[in-house]
């Protein structure tokens, strides 16, 4: 047994590098396009699919009608995947997200090998992205969110970078080039986030006169003008006075202004739980924060601190705003695990109860994941796969290796978790993913609203009135017809077919003069779409 432990410690920290490095894209792109989009990833595919159809790359749409919730950046990034695959489709919106997690990964890596080395580095990248939130859900949509941490990131990176060398009119000018990339891509929110981590920032470097320096000043101008210049051209196609007031909205809406204060301050003690419980495992670091030396050990730290600072500084827009989704704090997971993880490589070295305690769980469920899966087959929503005896005792052995790693080489712990996690993540995109597509409502709605395109062939399809169609079935209905699908209250095309929710139309079978020709399931059990038919 000695040998064996022996063994296992001897082998090179470079090879489980590479080994991490070689399982990342397996992991992150099997079965990736398999499960039909859901309704927000169907936004930014549909929004892209019709500023395709229509040749307006500004004033984007939805049916035809203005859409306006989001600048169009990250629909113009969509538009280059679809058109180096050669289709719109899941796997092509899904791996911009990886390619950005894997930007992510490497900036994080890039900014903290500086300050703590290569090992400590490369750790805290992969802790990022592949922290829970990211692992099972946000690496397997196309959605904005991880683009836009990484812009964000960087902003905050970039303050430090240029701060700590005294580069005032660079960090002013990256900073400020950085949030109109983030305004493009989100809107308001990357406004705030420059204003609230400048500010953190040049306090934290004792500068805050330089917020009336003439470096500051221009930088604002010029990202002034840059952003003017986008909503000029906008103005060409829309008034502005919708837009602009929509993009507040989009910003406010999910606060206390919205929710009332008693929904705030629920949420506010029930944030700093929920956030452990999205991005664990490598959550459980806040455990090193728990020690009377917390202050004294985190400003031991430059770097360390900084991040801490940043963090501090945005964090409570997000804790003091009623409905935030994990996928809002995705550009905060290095901040905290840079800092967390340098105090609990301390307590590592102290064998703290802190650091026995988040070894134990890592080790625990380093033992889980292998039981987990060999008990697939008496899962019973897996037991179609005709595989699935294999495969959950293929992955239980394989898995069975880190585990065994992980208590004999206990100083590169990190390191099997890490394996573990992305072996995890494989047999998950084996067994889980073709799970959540087979029979799942969101993939038979797809079905549906394709078979019904084809049994319609030749009708022009609208959406009628105030009807809001589910996004999903819009995008496929759409792509499908391969032209855009009007909303209008004309009941007098020929040879038309309408689609009406009758949660927003409940009088459309007085209004087109009989019951609807057809109905189809969308992506929500309690929601259906009804069909009427004009000749």
């Amino acid at each position: 047994m000695s040998n064996f432990i022996r063994g296992i410690r001897a082998i090179p920290t470079s090879y489980l590098v590479v080994f991490i490095l070689a399982l990342f894209l397996p992991a992150h792109l099997i079965n990736l396009g398999v499960a039909a989009f859901n309704g927000d990833e169907a936004i930014r595919s549909l929004v892209a699919l019709e500023m395709k159809m229509s040749g307006n790359y500004i004033a984007t749409t939805m049916h035809g009608a203005p859409y306006i919730n989001k600048p169009p950046l990250f629909n113009w990034i969509l538009l280059v995947s679809f058109k180096l695959f050669g289709y719109f489709g899941e796997f092509p919106a899904r791996v911009v997200t990886v390619f950005f997690l894997m930007v992510y990964g490497f900036a994080v890596y890039r900014f903290t090998r500086k300050e703590f080395g290569n090992v400590f580095a490369f750790l805290c990248a992969m802790m990022t992205i592949l922290s829970g939130r990211f692992l099972i859900y946000d690496s397997m949509l196309g959605l904005i969110d991880t683009t836009f941490s990484v812009v964000i990131y960087t902003l905050f990176m970039s303050i430090y970078y240029f701060g700590s060398r005294g580069q005032w009119q660079r960090l002013f000018l990256v900073s400020y080039g950085l949030m109109t990339v983030g305004f493009l891509l989100k809107g308001l929110p990357a406004i705030v986030f420059q204003g609230l981590s400048l500010l953190a920032g040049l306090w934290f470097f004792g500068q805050l006169k330089r917020l009336f320096s003439w470096q500051h000043v221009g930088a604002g101008l010029l990202s002034l003008a840059v952003l003017g210049g986008y909503l000029a051209i906008y103005a060409h196609y829309r008034p502005l006075d919708i837009l602009l007031p929509n993009l507040l909205n989009e910003s406010v809406k999910r606060t206390g202004v919205v929710f009332g204060w008693w929904n705030t301050v629920v949420h506010f003690f029930k944030f700093p739980f929920e956030s452990v419980y999205h991005f664990l495992p490598f959550s459980l670091l806040v455990l090193a924060w728990f020690d009377r030396r917390f202050w004294q050990r985190l400003r031991a730290n430059r770097f360390a601190y900084f991040n801490f600072v940043i963090l501090a500084a945005n964090l409570p827009i997000y804790w003091s705003s009623v409905q935030v989704y994990a996928r809002y704090l995705l550009m905060f997971i290095p901040l905290f695990t840079t800092f967390s993880f340098y105090l609990m490589q301390q307590e590592q070295e102290a064998k703290s109860w802190r650091f026995k305690t988040y070894y134990g769980v890592l080790g625990l469920l380093g033992i889980l994941l292998p039981v987990a899966f060999v008990a697939m087959p008496y899962v019973p929503e897996v037991n179609f796969l005709e595989n699935i005896w294999p495969l959950s005792i293929a992955f239980g052995l394989l898995l069975l290796a880190p585990a065994v790693g992980f208590f004999a080489d206990r100083k590169r712990y990190v390191y099997w978790t890490i394996i573990s996690l992305l072996v995890a993540r494989i047999a998950f995109d084996l067994i889980i993913l073709p799970t959540r597509h087979h029979e799942n409502i969101t993939s038979r709605a797809r079905t549906n609203i394709r078979a019904l395109v084809d049994k319609y062939p030749d009708r022009t399809w609208y959406t009628y009135g105030r009807s809001i169609l589910r996004e999903p079935a819009s995008f496929y209905m759409t792509k499908k017809l391969g032209y855009i699908v009007q909303n209008t209250t004309d009941t007098s095309h020929k040879n038309a077919l309408y689609i009406v929710n009758p949660d927003h139309e409940p009088d459309a079978d007085l209004i087109f003069g009989g019951p609807p020709a057809d109905t189809f399931q969308t992506d929500y059990s309690e929601i259906k779409h009804l069909l009427y038919l004009r000749d």
